[in-house]
């Protein structure tokens, strides 16, 4: 069981926090911090009985918070297979093949995290190309970004779509010349699909998120802000209206803290699950339902996003809106006036900017302190955009690892001169944006390191936009705690705070930039008890 106090010492201490940036030892009582500097001040601070951590050189940092993901998604990700890689149409068909294969039943092929830029050369897959893979079974295709699908015949037929099929709105089904379709589903189309495909069991599912969890652990991360559906407006279709049953379901055996922030055309529903057991006090542990989420438009990869000019390498397309702007609007009111934090999904600089029309609007109708409204990705900004945002006091949750996915072929797709304000850390931190740090996964991966890397080298992709390794840890720890209303809890290694902490092999500012992604978690600690342990066999 462990004594229920604990004294770190013998290595390096990043604190996060500005007025005690480093110190030489932490000292931990009943999953609290109570002591933070010398070794002598917090050893005084606990009785004669406890453990004693000596980190022999290792670091300890805050616990990593990843402001923005998808855990029921990830949950059925797990189930699927990945096409990370594919590089050719054969190459592809070959993995669809090999997919049948290992299950002989008549299941719906899944394949995810599918990349059309790494093929040579670049394209979707329509039916025909996925016909001949697999043409007596469903398969259907996850983009990358999780906003496009692509379909065979048998599943285009399954999900009963057809050439009278309407595109839905904020959606768009790709034609062939005679209006059928051609196996490509954008935006709210791709959730036609998603709704057609069978639900896993409750026990697979069970499983499934154990795996999601332990996982989340072995990357250092102790708080998740986890966007949930309510009906079928997202990622998950109308399977959406599952997603706070299944948390519901698995809650008891997350070990780390969970901030939800919940869609859904509904204000009420999210309005519901504030008295379901992912919004209570638990003694270790957060539990708050306090978001509501947004989707304003697509993405790069599927050249969905919204932009003023069009897109460099498709001049016929400029993106869309998901909602119209008053339908936006009127679901903000409702949200702000219910004292809920919005979080809008916006990609492109028109996008962007309708959002930061709204947002100016509603704070001058129902001025609220406080808010912390938020922007999910932001992705394309100029000055004028990012001096709106500190203006409104807005918080950006964005993914430093996107540029790791997108740096090959955002030049081309956005052209020179808008490439330089693509997700702008330098510019945004240094004009005051409160700048958290995320994922969204599953569409990357949980590697927060990894994540760190990009912001600091940008592997190459506009450096002038690239930040400190200290910079890019505050993105996932205090700021993040902040963007989560957590500041005061979590965040920061500070007296009186939950014991959220990471151990590291190695400090990101102390290694090669190009290697901060290789450095190892050795422990990840949640209100100091041990959620992963590098070194052990059970974690």
């Amino acid at each position: 069981m462990g004594h229920r106090e604990t004294l770190y010492h013998g290595g390096r201490i990043h604190t996060a926090d500005t007025k005690r940036p480093e110190a030489n030892a932490v000292a931990v009582r009943d999953g609290i911090i109570v002591a933070v500097g010398s070794e002598q001040q917090c050893r005084s601070s606990l009785s004669q009985d406890f453990d004693s951590v000596d980190l022999t050189g290792a670091v300890l940092l805050p616990g990593f918070i990843d402001t923005h993901l998808h855990p029921p998604a990830m949950i059925i990700y797990e189930l699927g297979a990945d096409l990370t890689g594919v590089a050719s149409m054969e190459d592809l068909r070959r993995r669809i093949r090999e997919m049948a294969e290992k299950d002989p039943s008549s299941n719906w092929v899944m394949g995810l995290q599918f990349e059309d830029q790494s093929l040579v050369p670049p394209r979707l897959p329509d039916r025909h190309d996925l016909d001949k893979a697999c043409a007596n079974r469903p398969v259907v295709l996850m983009k990358r970004d999780g906003h496009t699908v692509m379909a065979n015949s048998e599943a285009i037929r399954a999900a009963g779509v057809s050439g009278a099929t309407p595109d839905p709105s904020g959606g768009r089904i790709d034609r062939e010349p005679d209006g059928s379709p051609s196996g490509v589903f954008r935006e709210t189309a791709a959730q036609i699909l998603i709704d057609a495909m069978p639900f896993p069991d409750i026990q697979t599912i069970v499983d499934a998120a154990a795996s999601v969890f332990a996982r989340l652990a072995a990357n250092g991360i102790t708080s998740v802000g986890m966007i949930l559906q309510t009906d079928e407006e997202g990622i998950s279709g109308s399977k959406g209206v599952f997603d706070v049953p299944l948390m519901e379901l698995v809650s008891d055996a997350i070990p780390i803290s969970l901030y939800t922030i919940l869609a859904g055309a509904d204000i009420n529903k999210i309005k519901a699950a504030q008295h379901s057991v992912l919004h209570r006090s638990e003694p270790g542990r957060g539990r708050r339902v306090n978001g509501y989420k947004l989707w304003a438009d697509g993405t790069f990869a599927s050249s969905t996003a919204y932009l003023r000019l069009p897109f460099s390498d498709g001049p016929d397309k400029t993106g869309f809106l998901i909602h119209k702007p008053e339908e936006m609007y009127r679901r903000m009111v409702d949200a702000h006036n219910a004292g809920l934090q919005i979080a809008i999904h916006s990609i492109g600089d028109a996008g962007t900017q309708v959002c930061i029309e709204l947002y100016d609007r509603l704070l001058r109708e129902f001025p609220r302190p406080n808010h912390r409204h938020r922007l999910e990705h932001a992705s394309l900004l100029d000055d004028r955009l990012i001096a709106d945002i500190v203006r409104l006091d807005l918080v950006v949750s964005t993914q430093p690892i996107f540029i790791h996915s997108e740096k090959g072929w955002l030049h081309q797709r956005l052209g020179p001169d808008r490439a330089k304000w693509v997700y702008p850390f330098r510019s945004m931190l240094d004009a005051g944006v409160r700048l958290a740090g995320a994922s969204d996964a599953p569409v990357e991966s949980l590697n927060v390191l990894h994540a760190i890397q990009c912001c600091v080298t940008r592997e190459g992709f506009e450096p002038q936009q690239a930040i400190t390794a200290d910079e890019a840890i505050g993105m996932f720890t205090i700021n993040a705690a902040y963007a989560q209303f957590e500041e005061n809890v979590t965040g920061s290694i500070t007296p009186g705070k939950r014991a959220d902490l990471v151990i590291l092999d190695n400090h990101p500012a102390s290694v090669p930039p190009e290697s901060i992604k290789d450095i190892q978690v050795q422990q990840t600690i949640c209100a100091g008890r041990v959620i992963y342990d590098a070194f052990s066999t059970k974690s």
